[in-house]
Formats: C-alpha cells, structure tokens, sequence
C-alpha cells in the first residue's frame, strides 16, 4: 500500500489531514505512530483556522522528519529551506492553493460553512485527495533527496 493509501486509509478511521499525512512516515523515521498522530493534532483544518492546509503541514512535518537537521547551522537552515520551498512548489502546482478555505471554497471555522462543505461532500472528497497528494509528494521528495 502507497503512503498516500495509507494517509487516506488514516483519515477515513477518522484522523484530521496532518494526523493521516505525518503518521504514515512515523515508524520508518523512529516514531511511534502513536506519537505522530499525537503531534500532528493540533495541525488538522489548517491549524484550526482553515489556514494552511493540514495535509501539507503534515508533509512538511513528515520532510523534517526524514531529513531534518540536528544541530543547527546555516548549511542546514538553506538545506531544509530549499526542502520546504520544493514540496510546497509542487503543491501549488498540484492543489493550486495552500489555505485550507480556498482548497475548500469554504470556511471550515464558520460553522455554517463548514456543515455545508459536509454535505456537499466537498470535505470528504478535497480533503482525502490533498492528504493523498501530501504524502506521496513527501515520499517523492524524501526519495529525491537521498
């Protein structure tokens, strides 16, 4: 199974879009699933503010996790950011957007908007395509720079 199957198997048991997306990297990297999914809360719905979207917070968590830097150093700092601007490059290129309620077309703090964007199926249907996308995006980056 993908990590992308896998972040979207995460999110229909019920995981927020960071959650699905970070904790499919967790064991690979020396983390217990358990654990990811614990770090990774606070980051669904765009932080909770329909902010940027929580499955490329979740990527980017997962990036920092494979490739991330211990000591710091400006080598690393240019390193990470580099990193960080390719993944969220290739989002744009892919999702368009990077806030989670111009991904949506709705405000997910509203909760009007958010019970429409339910019924719509707009949630269900964005949602597991962008947590699919953020995993295999930060797959293909880990990949690319071993």
């Amino acid at each position: 199974m993908s990590k992308g199957e896998q972040a979207k198997q995460n999110y229909e048991n019920g995981f927020n879009c960071a959650q699905s997306v970070f904790a499919v990297f967790a064991e690979e990297y020396g983390l217990k699933k358990e654990q990811a999914f614990m770090i990774a809360t606070c980051f669904g719905g765009g932080m909770r503010l329909a902010a940027t979207c929580g499955a490329l917070t979740g990527a980017m968590m997962a990036l920092g996790l494979a490739k991330g830097c211990t000591q710091p150093s400006e080598e690393n700092k240019i390193k990470m950011d580099q990193m960080t601007y390719r993944l969220i490059q290739r989002w744009k290129e892919e999702i368009g957007e990077i806030n989670c309620k111009e991904i949506l077309g709705y405000n997910i703090t509203v909760p009007d908007e958010r019970e429409a964007a339910v019924e719509s199926g707009v949630i269900p249907a964005t949602c597991a395509n962008c947590i699919a996308r953020g995993a295999e995006l930060a797959q293909e980056l880990i990949s690319e720079i071993n």
